[in-house]
């Protein structure tokens, strides 16, 4: 049964080979859903992919995620990205995770830079530091206090997952040396647990999760795309 998980998830992370052909008859492209750490998977919904990456990460399968199982999910993804095992994943295997493994998140744009992280992580700080129960997602100051942003204020990966975070590998880059160490990627996946722990119990459960997908507007989504 394990294995035969591993062969779905690896199938839903994938991306489609390029220049493929659509789907046959007219059937609906798969929907990307970008995991907390940045994993893909590309399923009927963006439901569908919470659950393949909650199934997955759930190891104990008692249907909740703690932080430790957190933790560990990020370390195997952390291992799929860090491929030539120096102990980071440097700017070459970065360009690779946005060029052929999550190429959605990008939309034409190029690497992030040092002011857009900078920026990127300022505004989850500021958020936390107010009590917003999604430290950075989806939350602006509004003259009434934090309001929900639509969706014309996700990027990147932030318009397929739970936070509004436009590169999260990147993003768990906690010095800004452009290279992220096994540490900062267990580090960052322990901070966004705590983002999306919403009632503060130590656990994730599906319900809790599904309430903070993005409201995605399609006819927006396709503009997007041009």
């Amino acid at each position: 049964m394990k294995s035969l998980f591993l062969l779905l998830l690896a199938a839903a992370a994938a991306p489609p080979p390029p220049g493929a052909a659509p789907p046959p008859g007219g059937a609906r492209p798969p929907v990307l859903f970008v995991s907390p750490m940045g994993e893909p998977f590309r399923t009927a919904s963006r439901e569908a992919g919470l659950e393949l990456w909650f199934a997955g990460a759930d190891s104990d399968g008692d249907g909740a995620l703690g932080a430790d199982e957190m933790r560990r999910d990020a370390a195997r993804f952390y291992a799929l990205l860090e491929t030539d095992g120096d102990g980071e994943i440097e700017p070459s295997e970065m360009t690779r995770y946005e060029s052929e493994i999550a190429p959605e998140i990008q939309l034409g744009r190029g690497p992030m830079s040092r002011r857009e992280i900078v920026r990127m992580r300022r505004d989850d700080e500021e958020a936390a530091s107010r009590g917003s129960v999604l430290a950075g997602a989806r939350y602006i100051r509004g003259g009434g206090g934090d309001r929900y942003r639509g969706d014309e204020d996700l990027e990147g990966a932030g318009r397929f997952g739970l936070i509004n975070m436009p590169q999260p590998v990147m993003g768990a880059d906690s010095d800004l040396n452009r290279g992220i160490s096994a540490a900062e990627f267990a580090a960052a996946a322990g901070q966004r647990f705590l983002m999306l722990d919403t009632d503060r119990d130590g656990k994730l459960t599906r319900p809790e999760l599904l309430t903070q997908l993005p409201r995605i507007d399609p006819r927006r989504e396709r503009r997007r795309r041009g």
